[in-house]
């Protein structure tokens, strides 16, 4: 252990001494270097808030296809984002098929039922956060909230505020956000809740409908709740004009809405839907669904490209490094005789190429902060105004990827040299001594 510290520090010392024999051109090379992995690692955040912002705009314009009960009259709007109020509905089962589906992405199940409140009637939409695409992306910038059991969503036009409470069938339910306008009446009017928020409305409901004798439910919003809301379920129980929540059966959905993969066509798609019973397929927008599939080609080429010119990066340092080693060879050939061992040697040739590209790649860093500060005060402004979220990635993302920089900084000058310098340095000594170097 004694004698491998003295050797190592002295490999170290010889190496940092190599790089400022030549400082100008071990500074041009870190410069290179920085330049490579601040593009990287600002391109890597940049992209991600890029990404996640057109993808976003995205789902704002709704799905590509809406499945709806076949006996359904729907009011087609420019954007399927969710569902419409109608009597008939779908069972909950048909998800796996749709998933099952050839060029469906994503499938999103909505349920929407007529509420009774003090204020009268509302729309009460069901849907499930953890498959859902149109509903939370309709969130203000920066807010990524998903309601739980007793939470509740409100859309643009409902004169409730957040923290304020829905009382419905004897829950309090808490408004945790308002959803941005979007123009489509039924969305900005509704009320958003999680399927497993209703299912516990729809059991509070019949547990009320029970306690009433003769299956009369206790409501003590009966004053207000207008009858309308029995009456958008066909083949279920009327409940009476007082009820907070229709009679309906469990496992029920108005409608998938669903989202194409890249490269699905939306005729395909529809085909292979259509082969399903008693349903009835309302297509979106063509041009939404053509450009949001160009989204994942145009970012899978930008990865190439980053990865292009990283490689490009790896061949001018192994270049370099080669003729770094030819102007060496005597040297090396020299050391080898004095009984200095290949790995020896060669690890001073990787010391000093780790050096150099590991400074330049924590320089990279430190350029690639400064020019994603640059882009979100002209960029981020920019898709601001269009109305495009412009977020970056968490913080423990952004610094895992510096991390990761670095290190690949460090690692192109470690492939580049150990490529250039282990045929050079597996010459015999005395081969290396004769060789003239006097150029």
């Amino acid at each position: 252990m004694q004698r491998w510290r003295p050797a190592w520090f002295l490999l170290f010392r010889l190496a940092a001494q190599n790089v400022g024999r030549r400082l100008l051109r071990s500074v041009f090379l870190g410069l290179a270097v920085m330049i490579a992995v601040g593009v990287g690692f600002s391109g890597f955040v940049l992209g991600w808030a890029l990404s996640d912002g057109v993808s976003t705009c995205f789902s704002r314009m709704g799905a590509d296809l809406v499945i709806v009960p076949r006996g359904a009259l729907v009011n087609i709007t420019s954007t399927l984002l969710t569902v419409q109020p109608t009597e008939f509905e779908l069972d909950a089962e048909l998800l796996a098929k749709l998933r099952a589906t050839p060029g469906v992405a994503k499938v999103a199940p909505q349920r929407l039922v007529r509420a009774g409140v003090e204020s009268g009637a509302i729309n009460l939409i069901a849907y499930d956060p953890e498959l859902d695409f149109t509903v939370e992306s309709w969130l203000p910038r920066g807010e990524r909230i998903s309601p739980d059991v007793r939470g509740v969503l409100v859309g643009e036009r409902v004169a409730a505020n957040p923290g304020e409470t829905l009382i419905v069938c004897g829950h309090a339910l808490s408004v945790v956000g308002r959803l941005g306008r979007t123009g489509v009446g039924p969305f900005d009017e509704s009320y958003f809740v999680s399927l497993r928020g209703l299912d516990e409305l729809l059991a509070a409901a019949q547990k009320q409908r029970s306690q009433r004798p003769g299956g009369r439910p206790v409501n003590s919003q009966a004053a207000s709740a207008p009858s309308s809301a029995a009456h958008l379920h066909e083949g279920h129980q009327n409940p009476a004009p007082a009820a907070c929540l229709p009679e309906v059966a469990p496992q029920r959905v108005s409608a998938f809405l669903l989202q194409l993969s890249a490269g699905a066509s939306l005729e395909q798609a529809s085909f292979a839907i259509g082969q399903i019973p008693d349903i009835k397929i309302i297509a979106g927008n063509p041009v939404f669904t053509a450009a949001r599939q160009s989204l994942g080609s145009l970012l899978l080429g930008a990865a190439i490209f980053a990865a292009l010119l990283m490689l490009a990066l790896s061949f001018v340092v192994s270049l370099l490094f080669s003729a770094i080693v030819q102007e060496r060879r005597r040297e090396i050939g020299v050391l080898r005789a004095m009984g200095a061992r290949l790995g020896q040697v060669m690890s001073i040739t990787l010391i000093e190429a780790t050096l150099i590209t590991g400074f330049g790649g924590v320089l990279g860093v430190g350029f690639g902060f400064c020019l994603i500060f640059l882009s979100a005060r002209s960029l981020g402004f920019y898709f601001a105004s269009l109305g495009v979220p412009f977020d970056g990635p968490p913080q423990s993302v952004i610094w895992v990827a510096a991390v990761v920089s670095v290190l690949c900084g460090a690692a192109l000058g470690v492939v580049g040299a150990l490529i250039a310098g282990w045929r050079a340095h597996r010459l015999e000594p005395y081969a290396m001594i004769q060789m003239d170097n006097a150029q």
